[in-house]
């Protein structure tokens, strides 16, 4: 379970980050796409468990795939949003100074965009073990998910909350795992929270 998070996770948060910022630099794809993806946003993530399922089978891969496809429309948005609003003053002056698109992008955009995406982490954990997990309802031999599942069509509540104990310890362990990345990542996000507290 918790590799099946961890890959949807990373998977999901990368490819999503990555399609974010491409649609700030094709203007052309965003207005394509973008009623697409209200509507994929729209529609609970979990109604795709029975596609993915069918699609890639009973293993890993639909596992993670399920949680792939609820953590990478968070980071898209996430990206997309804040590369439109990086400082347009900025923006401005780089142009000004003969700075093309691809200078703009990587010099600006993608600089600017860093704190949005990392702080999509602490959610996307949390959707990449939601969609592991719903993944092992759904069809799966192993797994917290499975054992849950599977204890409660028995009525085996023990288990059921020995499973549901042990998601919420993994839960908290990534949590601060990924607390303690984005304060490596970020180390300037801390002072400048107790400048404010001071203030």
């Amino acid at each position: 379970t918790v590799l099946e998070a961890l890959l949807g996770f990373v998977i999901g948060t990368a490819v999503g980050s990555a399609i974010g910022l491409y649609l700030w630099y094709s203007p052309f794809v965003a207005r394509l796409t973008e009623p697409f993806l209200i509507a994929v946003n729209s529609v609970p993530k979990i109604a795709f468990g029975p596609i993915v399922i069918l699609w890639f089978g009973t293993g890993l891969i639909s596992k993670v795939a399920l949680a792939v496809s609820l953590t990478a429309i968070v980071a898209l948005i996430a990206a997309y949003q804040a590369a439109k609003n990086a400082d347009a003053d900025l923006h401005a002056l780089l142009l000004t100074l003969g700075g093309t698109k691809r200078k703009v992008f990587f010099n600006l955009i993608v600089p600017s965009t860093l704190p949005a995406i990392i702080a999509t982490f602490h959610i996307n954990i949390g959707f990449g073990l939601v969609g592991a997990v719903v993944g092992e309802f759904i069809s799966s031999e192993k797994g917290l998910g499975h054992m849950i599942f599977t204890a409660s069509g028995l009525y085996d509540l023990n288990s059921v909350w020995a499973g549901l104990f042990m998601l919420m310890v993994v839960g908290f362990i990534l949590y601060y795992v990924i607390d303690a990345i984005e304060k490596r990542l970020l180390p300037w996000k801390d002072a400048v929270a107790g400048n404010a507290l001071r203030v």
